[in-house]
Order: structure tokens, then C-alpha cells, then sequence
């Protein structure tokens, strides 16, 4: 039976990409938005519209429109109350860190349009692969397995929930502006867009690669070091290194550098202070402060 691989696998359509290439959306994408008074959900739609749509221009779906996910896979609805702790962990441990790190008028103008929820995973028994969450044109965020996240748990919120969105987040970032040629170029006979789910991380480390997805295809690996690199604890990094061996270690910090050089010519982002305020606010999450909007400072 072949092992099942938790991956972030993204969609990207090369179509979606290039409609985007470039675009900047400095008004709101949404005209006139109406909420329906009459439904159950209709307080927390109120609260997302206040603390979403309107500062960050960015649409939270969490409601199951068939139409707007893979028919070729089964998926289940996110509970409600799940999607309402994500929302507000969320604007704690990713939105309020680009705010107080980068500067609050960059999300609105260059974040995801859309983020949509969605309770299981999407399982491909053939492939043997499990998709976490993807990203679609530029724009659009999904995330998966939300009804199993585990609130007591930042290493299961990190890899299903945080790392998904840094992962996509640095891929619509990139496509407005490319990465550097080089990075690909560092270790281009290394990467396997066939066989890459048959290596351990550890081999992936040995090649120079942060995970066995990042050895996939240049650009996955790309995002990964930035993604893994913001959530992951200084023990799992430095585990990382010495396990990779000297020159595995060497080549994963010059992708690092690459990486955190562009991050901060064609971004103005800071990625260790990013790192810094990802981590600080990891270690010390307080879930009455989250829940009660205390670290927005009367926003």
C-alpha cells in the first residue's frame, strides 16, 4: 500500500498567473457587500466584514460552494466554530504581523483576495498524496483539514494551517515579482516533479532542500524556505542543518540568502524580523487575548 504524504500541493493555473503578473488592487474588489440579516451566521459574517473585508480587502469563505472547489474530489463543510477560532488566530499570528512588522497598508494592497475554508483534506489514493491547500490565479488562498486542527498544538497549526498560507502568501508575491533565475540554478538536477513524495525529508536536506516538496520544482522549493523558515522553531532549523550534512546545510543557506535578499530589495520585508514576531507570538499564544481582539489595540 503505497505511504500517504502529507503535502501542500498548489494549483496554480499558468493562465491565472499571468492575468495577475503585476496587478495591484488598491480598491476594494467587492461592491457593495450584502449581509444577510436573516441567517444564523449573520453575527459572525458582521464581524468578518469588520475585521476582514474592510481593513484588509480580502473575502473569508467559509461556507461549502461546490462550484468553487476540485469536483474531482470529496470535501466536508467547516464547522462553524472552527472557522471562527481560525479567523481570529489568524489575524493574530498572520495579519497583525505583516500590520506591526511591514506596515498595514500592505496586506490590503497585496494580500490574497479570498480565503476560503474547508473542513477535511483532499485525498488522492492513487498518487498516494494529500493536498493541505492550494492557491488559484494570484489571488485566491484555500486551506484544508480545518475541522482537525488542534488548537493545544502550534507544530499541527503550523504544518496544516500557517505554513500553508506563508507558502502561498511568498507564491503570489513572486508572481507579481519573479525570484532571482539563480535560486533555480543552484541545484537544478536535484529537483523531481515525479518521484520527489518517495524521499524523506532528510534526503530532501541532503540535497539542499528545506522539505521532499521543496525538491519538487525550483519554485515550490523557493517558497518553502520562506515559509518553513517563518514558523519553524530555531531547534527544528538547526536540526535541519546538521542533518543535511555540510554540503546539504551549505547549499540550503545560500537559497536562504537568496531568498531574504529579494524578500527585502523587491519587498521591503525584513524576513528575520518576520520570523522574530512570528516566533515570540507563537510561544506565548494567549487564547482569551486572541479571541478577544486584545493585541489589535482598539482596531
Amino acid at each position: 500500500m503505497k505511504s500517504l504524504y502529507k503535502i501542500l500541493a498548489v494549483t496554480c493555473l499558468v493562465l491565472g498567473f499571468a492575468a495577475c503578473e503585476g496587478e495591484q488592487f488598491t480598491e476594494s474588489i467587492f461592491v457593495d457587500p450584502v449581509i444577510d440579516t436573516t441567517t444564523y451566521t449573520y453575527q459572525f459574517d458582521k464581524w468578518l466584514d469588520k475585521y476582514y473585508t474592510e481593513p484588509y480587502n480580502v473575502e473569508f469563505l467559509y461556507k461549502l460552494d461546490d462550484n468553487a472547489t476540485d469536483p474531482n474530489y470529496n470535501v466536508v463543510p467547516v464547522s462553524i466554530g472552527m472557522a471562527d477560532t481560525l479567523a481570529h488566530l489568524a489575524l493574530y499570528l498572520w495579519y497583525d504581523v505583516y500590520d506591526s512588522v511591514v506596515g498595514p497598508e500592505f496586506l490590503p494592497e497585496y494580500g490574497p483576495k479570498m480565503i476560503q475554508l474547508i473542513g477535511s483534506s483532499m485525498l488522492d489514493p492513487v498518487q498516494g498524496t494529500e493536498k493541505l491547500g492550494y492557491a488559484e490565479g494570484g489571488i485566491k488562498i484555500t486551506l484544508l483539514k480545518i475541522n482537525e486542527m488542534q488548537l493545544n498544538n502550534i507544530d499541527n497549526l503550523n504544518e496544516y494551517i500557517f505554513k500553508t498560507m506563508h507558502h502561498e502568501f511568498a507564491h503570489i508575491l513572486h508572481q507579481q515579482k519573479n525570484y532571482p533565475t539563480e535560486f533555480a540554478q543552484i541545484t537544478p538536477a536535484n529537483y523531481d516533479p515525479i518521484k520527489w513524495q518517495e524521499r524523506s525529508n532528510k534526503e530532501a536536506w541532503q540535497l539542499g532542500c528545506v522539505t521532499n516538496y521543496g525538491s519538487s520544482e525550483a519554485r515550490e522549493d523557493f517558497v518553502e524556505v520562506i515559509a518553513n523558515y517563518i514558523v519553524k522553531p530555531d531547534a527544528w532549523w538547526d536540526n535541519m542543518l546538521k542533518e543535511a550534512g555540510i554540503e546539504g546545510a551549505a547549499i540550503i543557506n545560500q537559497k536562504w540568502d537568496i531568498c531574504n535578499t529579494w524578500l527585502k530589495e523587491k519587498w521591503e520585508i525584513d524576513l528575520d524580523a518576520l520570523r522574530d514576531e512570528v516566533q515570540k507570538r507563537q510561544q506565548n499564544l494567549d487564547w482569551n487575548m486572541i479571541m478577544n481582539l486584545e493585541f489589535l489595540n482598539g482596531k
